[in-house]
């Protein structure tokens, strides 16, 4: 925590959306939240006489007594509540106005504005949640599609770091045995070699087939995966990105260029999002004015960072050398694709597919009109053979959930992998009780345990303001 957080304090914060709403809540927790309650709310009951977790109606006022609103107030003690405290909350008409009044109102009466995830800090260093399923309620939040939100709760149930503590017990017992082998080594519970090794080998492997698994199908899932639309100017490459949205986001017009800057819309594939970027057109350099040519590059950038190239091009015109180029620098990620279909005649298709061919060894080509709509059920399908391909989506909910989790394993792994080498090598045993350490406090990161104050701040402050 930085220095404007104390746990001691009382904070408050908006814990719904901005905007009008049915409802709107304002929490508020800490060691004074009855007391800050008491100030601002008038009901049937005080807040001391409260039973936990039961609504009271009554009138929300500021502090000059003006009345609020008619709200519902309900007070979960400590430890029965998701931060561990005392946290009251307010269920007020939802009005914008209405919120911040209430608000206002809360941090008059002695509570201090919440920072963005202080809740669900407080929940995490209160023990209520450990550090992997805090990062599970910031990825239920920001879940783009049901499958990303299904996987979100499931870990929010704690399957990681139930897993996880399985390991980190078996592993505790073995740097037990070692750190007796090196103090004491004629004792009965020494650790002997060979079973120190083949433990440590198995709890690796362990690691590395079974929890780490499906960590690659949970980063897809969460993050999508991005294809950039790439051609000359005038290929068509909006028009495609309109008709796969079925919405109008790209502007289209006969002249060449419209298209500036790197356009980025997201749509759902079976449960994973395809991140569909429309990149300026390319041309020769010469014909090119000053904002198209840096439209070019970042076109080029945008080909090289994409997991799958859709490479647009004028059926009419044939594969120009700019097509020709996109195709080769794109390689596998390829997909090309012949606009403007509707206008050829069947033997000059043959022709387009039988250029594409010569550059890109098995490429897959799709011969699509965006204008009338032809051959996008088959785009679609492709994308859905490249976006899903390796996800079942029959597999169990994956445990690992993030980059930074995934990174504590692996490396957890290697240091019980180093160790084993290193004792199959004939050295100490004190030496190989560094290494295990080592692992124990990768496995920490995980629940948090041994995760740092810098740690803790990167995750809680990418939260949204009153969670």
């Amino acid at each position: 925590m930085n220095e404007t957080q104390n746990q001691n304090d009382t904070i408050a914060a908006i814990a719904t959306p901005l905007g009008s709403g049915g409802i709107g809540i304002v929490r508020i927790s800490g060691p004074e939240a009855a007391a800050v309650l008491g100030r601002l709310f008038r009901g049937a009951a005080a807040p001391a006489e409260m039973e936990s977790h039961r609504l009271y109606l009554g009138d929300v006022c500021d502090e000059q007594g003006a009345l609020l609103d008619r709200a519902l107030a309900v007070l979960m003690r400590a430890p029965r509540s998701y931060t561990g405290e005392d946290v009251a909350e307010l269920q007020l008409h939802g009005g914008p106005k209405v919120l911040s009044a209430a608000l206002s109102a809360a941090l008059a009466s002695g509570a201090r504005l919440a920072t963005p995830g202080e809740f669900t800090l407080r929940a995490f260093l209160n023990g209520k949640l450990d550090l992997s399923q805090a990062e599970a309620v910031a990825d239920l939040i920001a879940a783009k599609t049901p499958r990303a939100s299904r996987l979100a709760a499931g870990q929010l149930q704690g399957a990681l770091g139930r897993a996880v503590a399985e390991v980190e017990q078996e592993l505790t017992a073995v740097y037990g045995a070692v750190v007796v082998g090196v103090d004491f080594p004629d004792d009965a519970d020494a650790a002997d070699p060979q079973e120190t090794q083949e433990a440590l080998l198995r709890l690796a492997a362990h690691i590395r087939d079974d929890i780490l698994s499906g960590a690659g199908l949970s980063r897809v899932v969460k993050e999508g995966v991005r294809a950039a639309l790439v051609g000359r100017v005038n290929a068509g490459k909006s028009s495609l990105l309109n008709a796969l949205l079925s919405a109008e986001r790209a502007i289209v017009t006969a002249l060449p260029g419209t298209t500036r800057d790197v356009l980025e819309e997201s749509v759902d594939l079976e449960g994973v999002p395809l991140v569909l970027a429309d990149t300026a057109g390319l041309r020769e350099e010469d014909r090119a004015d000053e904002a198209e040519q840096l439209g070019m590059a970042r076109s080029r950038d945008t080909v090289d960072s994409a997991q799958l190239v859709l490479v647009v091009t004028d059926g009419v015109l044939g594969i120009t050398p700019e097509d020709a180029m996109l195709l080769q620098q794109a390689g596998e990620r390829a997909l090309l694709l012949i606009n403007k279909c509707d206008l050829l005649s069947e033997a000059e298709i043959a022709e387009r597919r039988r250029r594409g061919s010569e550059f890109v060894d098995g490429a897959e080509m799709i011969c699509l009109s965006a204008k009338s709509g032809a051959g996008l059920d088959e785009l679609k399908a492709a994308l859905r053979r490249r976006v899903l391909a390796g996800v079942d989506s029959e597999a169990a909910s994956p445990l690992v959930a993030n980059a930074r989790q995934e990174q504590a394993l692996l490396r957890a792994a290697e240091r019980m992998e180093s160790c084993a080498e290193a004792i199959a090598a004939g050295q100490m045993l004190d030496v190989a009780a560094v290494d295990i350490s080592e692992a124990l406090d990768f496995l920490g990161e995980i629940s948090g345990r041994t995760a740092s104050e810098e740690v803790l701040q990167h995750i809680f402050s990418n939260f949204c303001l009153g969670k």
